[in-house]
């Protein structure tokens, strides 16, 4: 099934808001959980092509040079 932005967005609306129910376009999907919702949800960005890759960030540390 090919997913839309807006569908993606009317879903993390309902989300946000901590309720289990959807409307888009007249149209309403009810979820048994928020475990589903947030299945979905990966499922749409995946689909969408929203996945952001995992940033590796590389911390660097000087210490002092010790008095002798």
């Amino acid at each position: 099934m090919a997913f839309s932005q807006k569908q993606l967005d009317a879903l993390e609306a309902s989300i946000a808001a901590g309720v289990t129910s959807v409307s888009y376009e007249g149209k309403t999907s009810t979820f048994r959980s928020m475990t589903d919702m947030w299945d979905l949800r990966a499922r749409m960005r995946r689909e969408l092509g929203l996945t952001g890759q995992n940033a590796t960030i590389l911390t660097a540390f000087d210490r002092p040079k010790c008095m002798q």
